[in-house]
């Protein structure tokens, strides 16, 4: 049994984790700060990796809400990627729950309450949600995004698809380090990546059935295509052979799939996702 963070009046602390590098738009992180400001259960840190050099814009605008809210800023040398720089925030994260974030997507502001309660209970390890999501206006939604519930539902659904929306997810800090460190560099699926390792190192996970975050979609469908992309998905089936050989076998005739989805023309990617894959958001 994990210990029983919750007591009957307080949740425990947390911290935000996240990264910038040189292509973070500071209006897109200006509304992320800014919903991570309002957060009904405020932060006790919000660590920022700073992945190689960024803009002005980006550095004056983080040193502004430094006077407003917790922030803690880890500086690297160069650019390591999204999965090095989360290691690297990882260790310097003092609250044993971890919330990541996205410098471009909107939490709404009951996120952390919700995640919080849930891992403090000491029965889980992992925690997302569900999202809303949107292209240019972060107030008007296009799209909902489900996920399965139930740690049985995520850890049948993983060998087709990464079944925790990663923008939205919450941890137990030590849970995620003990996996050899935790995240690794891993283009496109530094989160698929650890999952995978996560659930066969018998971590326990759910889905909140609840939208906690709203993500931006509007560039993300187009960066992730090419050959670059491919690559991940056969280090994938790496990853999948590495913790049961029967999973990767099973994995196979999906990444198949998944590689001939890549190839699809975006207008297509983009209508299988809106009349297949989403559940469109009336607002």
């Amino acid at each position: 049994m994990k210990k029983k963070f919750i007591s009957d009046k307080r949740l425990p602390d947390y911290d935000f984790l996240g990264s910038v590098y040189k292509k973070t738009n500071s209006n897109e992180l200006l509304e992320t700060l800014e919903s991570i400001r309002i957060q009904t259960l405020k932060p006790k840190n919000i660590v920022i990796v700073i992945d190689g050099g960024i803009n002005k814009k980006v550095e004056i605008l983080i040193k502004k809400y430094m006077t407003v809210l917790p922030i803690k800023t880890i500086s690297l040398k160069k650019n390591n990627g999204l999965g090095l720089a989360l290691r690297a925030g990882l260790e310097q994260c003092e609250s044993e729950i971890v919330l990541r974030f996205d410098t471009d997507d909107i939490n709404l502001k009951t996120r952390a309450f919700y995640l919080v309660k849930e891992l403090a209970n000491g029965k889980v390890d992992i925690v997302g949600s569900n999202i809303y999501e949107f292209t240019k206006d972060p107030k008007k939604w296009t799209s909902v995004k489900k996920m399965p519930k139930s740690h049985d539902l995520i850890k049948s659904q993983i060998i087709y698809r990464n079944p925790i929306n990663h923008p939205s997810v919450g941890f137990l800090r030590k849970s995620i380090i003990d996996l050899n460190g935790g995240y690794r560099h891993f283009p496109f699926y530094e989160d698929y990546d650890l999952w995978i390792r996560a659930i066969h190192s018998n971590l326990i996970f759910k889905n909140i059935d609840k939208e906690l975050v709203a993500v931006r979609v509007t560039e993300q469908r187009e960066r992730r295509r090419g050959i670059n992309l491919i690559y991940s998905e056969i280090r994938l089936l790496f990853t999948f052979f590495k913790v049961s050989f029967w999973q990767g076998l099973k994995f196979i005739p999906v990444l198949f799939f998944r590689i001939i989805f890549t190839l699809l023309p975006l207008k297509i990617i983009n209508i299988i996702y809106s009349n297949y894959l989403r559940k469109k958001w009336d607002n």
